[in-house]
């Protein structure tokens, strides 16, 4: 008998899942990559990104590890892609534009719901809310701001028990950062930042 409860122990843990998925709050990009009214001659840009974490009211601290690196490339990887720049760099050096980005994930989760999903082993369902935001400062060659570009989306995460067959379907963040540094994009060649 005591091997039967381990066993449905066990099995419970496994089967334990979450789904995630975009809000849609961010507005989709009409044309990718953008084109601006007239065509000017491509700078070369230096990106810096800071990825910062904030859960519930806690002061946000700074995002480290291997998910800041994969934001950080997938930021370089969509500014490449734009078409807009000859080289993008993240080695600080001289450029011609300057784009400092900070994301920040702000989880906002009910702590007590928390701890009661855990304890029943994903029986009893829970859900968390993160915000993702991306602000952008463009500099030009001297250092001095053009302009600011600040884009959000959210990603509601459920978590309970029947929803292991949800897991193949999860709401990749690179996605979400990929969508936000388009519109961010987008939005600088419609406000002629770039």
């Amino acid at each position: 008998m005591n091997g039967f409860k381990h066993l449905l122990l066990l099995g419970a843990l496994l089967l334990g899942g979450c789904v995630s998925y975009s809000t849609g709050d961010l507005a989709p990009v009409g044309t990718w990559p953008p084109k601006a009214s007239v065509e000017a001659v491509k700078p070369n840009a230096y990106l810096r990104n800071t990825s910062l974490f904030k859960a519930n009211n806690n002061p946000a601290t700074a995002a480290a590890g291997a998910q800041a690196q994969m934001w950080e490339k997938t930021l370089t990887e969509t500014y490449q892609e734009s078409g807009r720049f000859t080289q993008v760099t993240t080695q600080k050096g001289t450029a011609d534009l300057y784009a400092e980005s900070t994301l920040t994930n702000h989880e906002q989760f009910v702590v007590a719901s928390a701890f009661i999903t855990g304890f029943t082993f994903f029986i009893v369902p829970s859900t968390a809310k993160n915000t993702f935001t991306l602000e952008t400062v463009f500099k030009d060659k001297d250092g001095k701001e053009i302009g600011r570009v600040s884009k959000s989306e959210s990603v509601r995460t459920w978590m309970q028990l029947v929803l292991i067959v949800g897991l193949p379907f999860q709401a990749d963040t690179r996605d979400v950062v990929r969508e936000l540094a388009r519109s961010t994009l987008d939005e600088a060649v419609q406000r002629k930042l770039l």
